[in-house]
């Protein structure tokens, strides 16, 4: 049976990220990083989606206009704590502005690479075959202030992803998931006054990923209207149809549905 699963809930995070201090005659200051980061999970209810941070996990912050000069902050997430790698910029510089605001995004697969394009921000690219099972999560109104020797950044991350699993496939067949309204992501990027997620293919091929009970797909939603959203689901060789009408499948939003043995889906039969 399907279930719509609604995010509504978040958690916050709160650590201290210590910096090293570099060596010489005239050491610059040492900082801590003090990082509140709320996290939106995808339902409680649910093991289709993950509801907290795993190790792992990279948050990249840039401050200011910092994406002009490819500047950026790198948290990664390990064992209960944040550890911080400053990429063309160090805490001591961001120190200096006193206070600001920030952008930041997460994505659940590693980074490629960098590169700054004028007009959209520093581009951060997922390194991903077939962009399989990227999701991003962003934050358009972060903020940081500085006391004495503690830079304190505060992070809401937003996610603009959709997760659709379907139970009892074996993820072996290589199933692909095509649906009305879902983008498979590539990335994102980061400016001084906007985040925006890297779309790669309008209604483009979605590649699964290993779950608990099956197979899991994401996918940007390209609508928050309520329509009639149809799934393709294939393995290259059977592929099968299924339509529930007059339903919503927004960014936040976890879908848990039983897999083509149900009964619940039709075949597609070449003439």
């Amino acid at each position: 049976m399907k279930k719509f699963i609604y995010a509504i809930s978040a958690f916050a995070v709160i650590f201290a990220v210590g910096c090293s201090k570099d060596e010489g005659e005239n050491p610059a200051p040492e900082y801590d990083i003090v990082v509140n980061m709320e996290k939106p999970s995808f339902g409680d209810d649910t093991r289709a989606a993950r509801t907290s941070w795993e190790d792992g996990d990279v948050v990249y912050v840039v401050f200011n206009e910092d994406a002009k000069d490819s500047k950026y902050l790198a948290l990664t997430y390990n064992a209960g704590s944040w550890t911080s790698k400053w990429e063309g910029t160090t805490a001591e510089a961001v120190a200096a502005k006193g206070s600001g605001t920030l952008k930041a995004g997460y994505m659940n697969v590693p980074l490629n690479n960098t590169n700054y394009i004028s007009g959209v921000g520093l581009m951060f690219y997922a390194n991903a075959v077939n962009y399989d099972g990227v999701c991003v999560m962003l934050c358009n109104d972060g903020t940081y202030t500085v006391s004495g020797n503690t830079i304190s950044l505060d992070i809401t991350m937003k996610p603009f992803c959709a997760q659709v699993t379907v139970n009892g496939l074996d993820i072996e067949d290589n199933w692909v998931l095509r649906s009305g309204g879902l983008i498979d992501m590539g990335g994102f990027g980061l400016s001084d006054s906007s985040v925006s997620p890297n779309a790669q293919h309008l209604e483009g091929d979605l590649h699964g990923f290993a779950n608990v009970d099956g197979v899991s797909f994401y996918g940007m939603s390209s609508s928050n209207d309520t329509r009639n959203i149809k799934f393709t689901l294939t393995n290259g060789e059977t592929t099968y149809t299924r339509t529930f009408n007059s339903k919503k499948l927004t960014n936040g939003m976890a879908i848990i549905m039983d897999g083509p043995d149900s009964g619940k889906w039709t075949e597609v039969v070449e003439e």
